[in-house]
């Protein structure tokens, strides 16, 4: 199943956010829920090309944005989706900070059947880290209790907290690890996911104060290793795995369409090719594959 942009607004201003201001001013009656359900019945029916990522995959639905909570039809368009697709794994993508809303988290969690995944970015162990990043004052406050009332309330979503990498976020990934441990120690109870940022929308134009390198983004993941092995389950999205340590090889996913990722000449012969991201196509387009470390034996 594809990604769904539920809806177009946002209440961040995320320094790399994959979209571009113009995306949020877009007409929202496009993304209304009688036009999400039209969308929806065309895609199932095969009558033509309406979605535009992993439109070929048929295991899975992301309802992205903007922030998807902030629609105004947002739980009949939830309850829409688990009802038209009532095996499906569902995942929406949040900011978290609606969250912090405790009679609209005792709502979600009665429309939103499992399997329904929530995963909620998070940009820092502390509000001076955090909200320059999400660009509102009180957003981590916001999401933090977000994530709170969402394990207390949820009826049995799971939980994942995202933590995207760039230039303002990788200095203090483990002081974030450590935060999530003190302040969520049942690990049991969600994924932690690490994410090299995409370049595109915001983070292309924000580029000079967000860039960051695998070479670098790599190895701070890697000093992280005793704090990654506290987590029940932790991913990294978005990297080679030439570029992490051996012990983190295993925790490598590919999640991004063919069309977005690139092998260069460098991956021949690789072995560890085979269930590697290669690159991101336009982390290719920017940085090149100098970085690349193909394992031959």
């Amino acid at each position: 199943m594809p990604d769904i942009a539920l809806w177009n607004k946002c209440n961040n201003k995320c320094v790399m956010c994959t979209n571009m201001d113009e995306f949020a001013r877009q007409d929202g009656e496009q993304y209304g829920l009688k036009c999400q359900i039209e969308k929806l019945e065309r895609y199932l029916k095969g009558l033509s090309p309406v979605y535009l990522k992993n439109a070929d995959k048929a295991d899975f639905i992301s309802l992205t944005g903007g922030e998807p909570t902030l629609h105004p039809e947002f739980f009949k368009a939830v309850a829409y989706f688990r009802r038209r697709l009532p095996a499906v794994p569902i995942t929406l993508l949040s900011n978290g900070r609606t969250f912090a809303n405790t009679a609209f988290t005792e709502k979600f969690a009665a429309v939103a059947a499992p399997p329904f995944s929530v995963a909620i970015a998070l940009h820092g162990p502390t509000a001076a880290a955090h909200d320059p990043v999400a660009g509102v004052r009180g957003s981590f406050a916001q999401t933090v209790k977000g994530l709170r009332n969402l394990f207390a309330l949820r009826r049995g979503q799971q939980v994942e907290i995202r933590l995207v990498l760039h230039k303002k976020s990788i200095a203090r990934l483990r002081d974030t690890l450590r935060f999530l441990l003190e302040t969520f120690p049942d690990t049991s109870a969600y994924r932690v996911v690490a994410i090299h940022y995409e370049i595109e929308g915001m983070s292309e134009l924000n580029h000079k104060s967000v860039g960051l390198k695998y070479s670098v983004s790599a190895r701070k993941v890697g000093a992280a290793l005793p704090l990654i092995r506290r987590f029940a389950d932790f991913r990294l999205y978005h990297f080679p795995r030439c570029q992490v340590r051996p012990e983190l090889r295993p925790l490598c996913r590919v999640t991004l369409p063919a069309e977005d990722r690139v092998y260069p000449a460098a991956c021949r012969g690789c072995r560890l090719r085979r269930g590697c991201l290669g690159l991101m196509l336009e982390y290719y387009r920017k940085f090149g594959d100098a970085e690349l470390k193909p394992v031959r034996a």
